[in-house]
């Protein structure tokens, strides 16, 4: 986290919760959508350290990792990054199927914004997974059951509008979220009604209050009943399965 230097991104809670989350699910293939400065590649890459055959593919288009790379170059041993391909490149001309032909357990971390990746992960990524077990997590969507009430102000704000990022947020049912795929994945999960799941309610109903003392005791800062992330499987889909129709399935060869 330090190498990164970015912490703005991802909490220290967060880390752990993504750590924990991968090595209970035991991929064999990490795929990270957005990677900004490297904050979850660095959580998966260690988590690939732990097995022999796991493997993380990390996409973005920009150039942010290579300084985090340099740093942790300093203390990290060559054999780290062996698991890890960081690519920069266009997710949505990305060849998803060559990337993940092999793999039959994977973990998908979508963490890149707008309704133009969405379209590509849902239209293009969803089948593949379909096809193998898998795990999606996404980053940046509250549950709002477990957000102050003032949360629900608009305050000064106006409607959101769509956007990534911003400081206006959308709230529908027990969701809040400032950026655009949270309403593609809302609306893919009701349509193939496939359960969405959230981090916060996984923390505070999964969890035993003598579990809850006991972790916080153990990791401090590390535990927090916040994740602020969700996760879903097509394996817990009622069916039939439906995916959004691509307009031009052009990928890179």
């Amino acid at each position: 986290m330090e190498a990164v230097a970015d912490p703005g991104s991802l909490n220290i809670f967060q880390y752990a919760q993504l750590t924990a989350a991968a090595l209970e699910f035991r991929p064999d293939l990490i795929v990270e959508l957005g990677r900004g400065y490297g904050n979850s590649t660095c959580a998966f890459t260690e988590v690939a350290n732990r097995f022999r055959n796991t493997k993380v593919l990390s996409l973005d288009q920009n150039h942010n990792w290579s300084a985090t790379e340099l740093r942790l170059r300093a203390t990290e041993p060559q054999s780290w990054f062996q698991p890890l391909q960081a690519i920069e490149t266009d997710i949505l001309t990305f060849n998803f199927s060559e990337a993940l032909a092999g793999a039959s357990r994977v973990l998908l971390f979508w963490d890149a914004h707008g309704f133009d990746v969405a379209n590509v992960v849902l239209g293009r990524v969803m089948p593949e997974l379909a096809r193998r077990e898998h795990l999606v997590i996404m980053h940046d969507i509250y549950d709002l059951r477990y957000q102050a009430k003032e949360n629900l102000s608009y305050g000064d704000d106006e409607l959101w509008t769509g956007g990534n990022s911003t400081g206006r947020h959308l709230m529908i049912g027990n969701i809040a979220s400032n950026v655009e795929q949270a309403v593609s994945v809302l609306d893919f999960s009701t349509r193939n009604r496939c359960p969405l799941h959230t981090a916060d309610h996984s923390l505070h109903t999964e969890l035993s209050e003598v579990e809850k003392s006991e972790l916080t005791n153990l990791w401090g800062e590390m535990f927090s009943t916040y994740g602020q992330w969700v996760y879903f499987s097509l394996c817990e889909s009622a069916g039939p399965l439906t995916f959004p129709k691509l307009k031009a399935p052009e990928v890179q060869s």
